[in-house]
Formats: C-alpha cells, structure tokens, sequence
C-alpha cells in the first residue's frame, strides 16, 4: 500500500494529484508542515526535515517531489503518466522533472523573494529558463508534445501558485488551462 504524507495547502498536493492521474490505491496522513525554524515538525512524518511529501511503500521511503513522481510513474506504468525505459521520451521525461525541482522552482522561489533583481546571474538564467519553458510549450500543448506526464503537473503546480510572478504570458495561461482535469479535481477535495 501507498502511504503519502500531505500538509494541506503545500506542495504535496501535487503527489495527491498524481496518484489520482495513476488511479492508485494509497492511505494519505495529513501531518502538520514544521514552521520555517523547523519547530512543530509532525513526529509521523517520516521525512528527514519534516517536509511534504514523503512517500511510504511497503520498506521503501521517498521523500523528494521528483523522486516520488518518477517511482509512482514507473511503479504504474500501464497508466501512461510517465514514461518507461527504452521509450523514446524518457530522456525528456527525465530532464523536465528535474529541471522543475532543480531549476525552475528554485529560480521563482528567488524571484518571489526578490533575489533575483540583486542577482543579475541568476536573473539571466531565469529568462533564458522561462523562454525555453514558453518555446517548448509553444509547440505542443504539454511538455512533451502531445503527451501529458508527471511532469507536466509538477510544472502546473508550481505555474499556477507562481502565475502573479510570470507576467503577461498566454502561453501559461493556454498551459493552465489545461490543468483542469477529473484527477486534479478530485485531489483538490482530497486536500483538506
């Protein structure tokens, strides 16, 4: 059995999501997300920082955004939201889940925090990341084309939290309006 590990209101709700696209059997323990300073940590949580999600199967513990959409994708492969070995499109599969969490989260958590107007490094990659993001989802409605994955909601997730600090962009919001899906409905109720 799945047991996911969900603060409501954070970013593991996207797992939740996920895990409906999958059509997966799973236990969901709402915990208590720790405060900045790490205080109120939930005990249940398996997490090594108290963070959301951490994932259980049977002994195996994931505890990263990433990590848990590619071993979902690959345990339930049959639901075609990842992409398996040997398939033509796992190379890209790979390199947009974790160019998400590696680069594009990271880059708008700056942005959101105003260090990227004193970073003018940083700020370069971050247009650069964000042409390459509006180029690719320019020629097809999901990062893979025609094909909708797990990495798809990692980036709607975040897009649609982030919308305020991406500007006039009517590609993310085409993009957006694709996150509309029975799945994600069905999450949102689950995100109490």
């Amino acid at each position: 059995m799945l047991k996911i590990y969900h603060a409501p209101g954070s970013s593991s709700a996207r797992i939740l999501w996920l895990l409906e696209e999958l059509g997966a059997d799973h236990e969901v323990v709402v915990v208590k997300y720790p405060r900045d300073d790490g205080s109120e940590a939930d005990p249940r949580n398996p997490h090594p920082h108290g963070f959301t999600p951490a994932l259980e199967h049977d002994s195996a513990l994931v505890s990263e955004t990433a990590a848990i959409a590619l071993y979902l994708t690959d345990l339930h492969p049959d639901a075609e939201v990842g992409v398996p070995v040997g398939h033509a499109l796992r190379g890209a599969y790979l390199t947009w889940l974790f160019y998400q969490v590696g680069l594009t989260e990271p880059l708008i958590y700056m942005k959101g925090h105003g260090q990227l107007a004193q970073d003018p490094s940083m700020n370069s990659l971050n247009e650069s990341m964000m042409r390459h993001i509006k180029h690719t989802l320019q020629n097809g409605p999901y990062l893979l084309g025609q094909r909708f994955t797990a990495a798809d909601i990692l980036f709607m997730s975040l897009f649609e939290l982030a919308r305020p600090l991406l500007g006039d962009c009517p590609v993310i919001d085409a993009y957006l309006a694709r996150a509309d899906r029975p799945a994600r409905r069905r999450a949102l109720a689950l995100d109490r």
